[in-house]
């Protein structure tokens, strides 16, 4: 009877697997234990090379297409980049000629990283234009609009870059769009086949070692026993499974794996 298995299944026993390999390659006792019940070190390259064509790294892996980013995670990179430095270089140049409008264009105003971006550089936007139109709070109209004239003329911001500024942030704001989804690409048939092999294997000596290896700390860095949160908790919490459905699942929403 064949698993029906799932990505997030798969890599749940491939942390599974590490734990496993990693405590056998460590700890001669483990190791010494499980070689008295049949893990013999030809057994043991069997699990690795499933373990190893499971982890994307065997002879008939494929490279996978990379995700392009959605055009609003483009526009808030492109945003994100801008503030920085152009917030620098206004605050640089209103200092030194018009403070007053320096003070009005940052007040609560500062670079900000990732999304807030987005809300920081369309308050500097509205702020700039308020300098152009004469109508900025505690600004006399003309120094206003000197005070815009001068950050296009140093080019920091000037109406065609504000234009574009804008469009990135209309961008930004509106999300992912529906043409832009990238169906969940079908698991390989071969991938399945050997993720279900290895499952097996895993499931045996897992299974095997609950029984050859009776030291806590031993067990817990097998992966098959979990540390108490609590002195009230059993001394061991442990998930036993029964078919092969269960197998592939288990412990998904357990506390031990």
């Amino acid at each position: 009877m064949k698993m029906e298995i799932t990505e997030i299944q798969i890599d749940r026993w491939l942390e599974r697997g590490g734990k496993f390999f990693k405590t056998v390659a460590r700890n001669p006792v483990v190791r010494g234990a499980l070689l008295a019940r049949g893990l013999t070190d030809e057994e043991l390259a069997t699990g690795w090379k499933l373990y190893t064509d499971v982890h994307g790294f065997g002879a008939f892996s494929e490279a996978r297409a990379a995700i392009p980013e959605t055009a609003a995670a483009q526009a808030i990179n492109e945003i994100d980049a801008w503030d920085a430095p152009a917030f620098a270089a206004a605050h640089a140049v209103l200092d030194a000629r018009y403070p007053e409008v320096a003070a009005f264009l940052f007040e609560n105003l500062e670079a900000s990283v990732g999304i807030a971006a987005v809300a920081g550089v369309g308050r500097f936007l509205d702020r700039v234009d308020a300098l152009r139109e004469g109508k900025a709070a505690s600004v006399s109209a003309d120094t206003g609009r000197a005070a815009a004239a001068l950050l296009s003329t140093r080019r920091i911001v000037d109406e065609k870059r504000t234009a574009e500024l804008r469009a990135l942030l209309a961008t930004a704001r509106l999300g992912a769009r529906p043409e832009e989804v990238i169906p969940a690409p079908e698991m390989d048939p071969r991938r399945r086949e050997v993720a279900q092999s290895f499952i097996v294997w895993l499931n045996e000596w897992r299974e095997v070692a609950r029984v050859a290896v009776g030291r806590r700390d031993y067990r817990i860095s097998l992966g098959i026993a979990q540390r108490r949160q609590s002195a009230d908790e059993p001394e061991e919490v442990e998930a036993f499974v029964k078919s092969p459905a269960e197998r592939a699942g288990a412990g998904d929403g357990a506390r031990a794996s």
